[in-house]
């Protein structure tokens, strides 16, 4: 009778009892088909997916060679190396002896007692969420690596059987020369949420049935990586413990995919690296969630980023020094010429450093009682590193260039990764890093010359003046427009525009009124402006003598406008939209200057300065 196999296997005669000739038969396999002679000593190793061996015998008086009767057990070598032994007994089936020793042939399982069923992609640490296509990313610094693993041994793991996975010690190596370090210092929290228990770089695998999946996570930073697609080797070892775990034939080694994804503020420009090609892609226009957007700034700047990413043409470590010691040369320049420096800006920039060494802590979750948070603020794996919160953004304009390496002539090239695609996977991740690019920007908008559109000429002292102003004049590189913009078509509250339709801007009167061209508020008048946040929309004054206290200053006398009655009600005042002109519907002219909302920043009424408060201690006029 024929017995079936899977997979890569020894096999090996050890014993012949018999005066028939022997032999064994192997049929369906990838390599290894033929017939062998029953004679102790004969070695073949066997692969495939699906395959046979049949024992026979011949008597050599007319016989032929005819099916033996298989006896076959189980056995081990070693706890992580089954065997298995098939012992015949030949003749003709009514004169066996039943002994099942005439032919015997052990065959050692080669193949290691799991499989790794897909490429191991990259998870962010702070979110958990798998980066695009799983590809690793050097400007994503430490990153999860998960791994979906199955078991195809003979048995189901259990807590019996004590099976834990790992990275093997020569791959650790290789990957350490290549700039990727596998660290395997685990938090409490980590190993919770990854449902997972580390012990020594092993994962425990507690259960798994023979044949089942499940997902798997180490921890890899590529922070000092190159573009590259080197190979991880994976290996299964058992609580009964196996020193040839990390025999070559019993790691399964799987390739991962490492970018360098950069952002440089000066050219505006996002460039991704693959070793096949680099492409450099520029946002033109996007939508942006302003509401997400704001949340994600303010936890960047509760939670600031330690360690940036590199620019491009930087190593992570040096564009940390490069960093460090500018910001501290400036710091110190500025504190000997009497200028004012924050001492807890010079105490963070002194203790970024490592005690006695020019390197920087890497603040990766590698044991640090502080790893940072990295504007993340959340997750469990929150580093130092520059990451930012989610928010809802799409890119409507954008070019790119793609330039490939080496360059190649003609129509066709090589392919990023071998995949077909990797004009579309380098342009995600140049749009992984532009999220971040976005926050980035908005941030450190008023120290880029492209986003300065002006400087602060005047500005009111809150606490004796009684107004929350600024006066800024412009460079001439934003048009200026005295007009009130009008509710939008993608306004969330374009629903009651001032002149009936969506669009365009709503003139204010200029005239020459003898009045400056403002006029006072009138208690009851309906009144709109147009804000950054909540955009443009109107309600009513319900009091023209406000007392109130804003951020610990005390005001007097303020405008308090009221929402309209349902279904009419829109957000008045939200984050970001201090500075909107209060404008009277009927009038059309300035009546107040916004400048403070609810704390619960859902826009149900909006605090404003009295207009004729700001041009009288601005000396403003409003009229031509």
């Amino acid at each position: 009778m024929s017995e079936v196999f899977q997979g890569n296997w020894r096999w090996r005669v050890t014993e012949k009892n018999a005066g028939f000739d022997q032999r064994f038969r192997i049929e369906g396999a990838s390599s290894g088909n033929g017939i062998y002679p029953g004679v102790v000593g004969t070695e073949v190793v066997v692969n495939g997916d699906n395959w046979t061996v049949t024992l026979e015998w011949n008597n050599g008086v007319g016989s032929g060679w005819q099916e033996s009767a298989v006896l076959s057990s189980v056995g081990s070598l070693s706890p992580l190396v089954l065997i298995r032994i098939l012992g015949a007994d030949d003749n003709y089936p009514d004169q066996r002896d039943g002994d099942f020793d005439d032919l015997t042939i052990v065959a050692v399982d080669l193949d290691p007692i799991f499989d790794v069923v897909q490429r191991p992609f990259a998870v962010d640490r702070g979110t958990l969420t798998m980066l695009p296509d799983g590809i690793f990313d050097v400007s994503q610094g430490i990153q999860y690596m998960g791994v979906r693993i199955r078991n195809d041994w003979d048995y189901d793991w259990d807590e019996t059987t004590g099976v834990t996975i790992s990275i093997s010690n020569t791959s650790r190596i290789q990957l350490q020369s290549q700039g990727i370090r596998v660290i395997d210092a685990w938090t409490t929290p980590e190993q919770k949420a990854l449902q997972q228990e580390m012990s020594g770089g092993f994962v425990k695998i507690p259960v798994l049935r023979k044949g089942q999946e499940r997902t798997i996570y180490f921890k890899l930073d590529v922070s000092s990586a190159k573009p590259s697609k080197p190979n991880v080797n994976f290996v299964a070892q058992r609580v009964a413990w196996d020193p040839a775990y990390d025999a070559p034939s019993r790691q399964v080694a799987r390739q991962i995919f490492i970018s360098r994804s950069t952002y440089d503020p000066l050219n505006r420009e996002l460039v991704a690296e693959v070793p096949e090609g680099t492409v450099y892609m520029r946002l033109n226009k996007v939508i942006v969630d302003k509401e997400s957007l704001e949340k994600a700034t303010l936890a960047a700047l509760k939670n600031p980023c330690k360690r940036q990413p590199p620019r491009p043409g930087q190593d992570s470590k040096t564009s940390d020094r490069d960093r460090l010691r500018d910001d501290l040369k400036r710091s110190l320049e500025d504190l000997l010429s009497g200028k004012p420096v924050d001492p807890c800006r010079l105490h963070a920039l002194l203790d970024t450093c490592c005690s006695g060494s020019p390197e920087c802590k890497d603040g990766g979750g590698t044991g640090e009682t502080n790893p940072g948070s990295g504007g993340l603020g959340d997750g469990p794996g929150g580093d130092n590193w520059c990451r930012f919160k989610p928010f809802n953004w799409l890119p409507v304009e954008f070019e790119y260039r793609i330039v490939p390496s080496p360059p190649f002539a003609g129509q066709f090239g090589p392919l990023a990764f071998e995949d077909p695609w990797w004009k579309v996977i380098l342009i995600i991740l140049a749009a992984l890093l532009a999220a971040a690019s976005l926050v980035y920007d908005y941030i450190f908008a008023g120290q880029d010359p492209n986003f300065v559109i002006g400087n602060i000429t005047a500005k009111s002292n809150r606490s004796s003046s009684n107004v929350d102003a600024a006066i800024a004049r412009l460079n001439g590189s934003r048009a200026i427009d005295l007009n009130v913009l009008e509710a939008q078509s993608d306004d969330r509250n374009n629903n009651l525009p001032i002149n009936g339709s969506t669009g365009g801007t709503v003139a204010i009167d200029r005239s020459d009124n003898g009045d400056r061209g403002i006029q006072n508020a009138i208690l009851g008048n309906a009144v709109f402006k147009s804000g950054a946040r909540s955009a443009t929309t109107r309600g009513l004054v319900s009091s023209i003598s406000l007392n109130t206290n804003v951020d610990g200053v005390s005001y007097t006398n303020q405008v308090l406008i009221a929402q309209l009655a349902a279904p009419n009600n829109q957000p008045l005042s939200q984050g970001g939209d201090s500075g909107s002109l209060w404008v009277d519907l009927i009038g059309r002219r300035p009546v107040a200057l916004n400048f403070a909302g609810p704390v619960s920043d859902d826009g149900s009424n909006a605090i404003a300065n009295p207009i004729r408060d700001v041009v009288n201690l601005f000396d403003l006029h409003f009229n031509v």
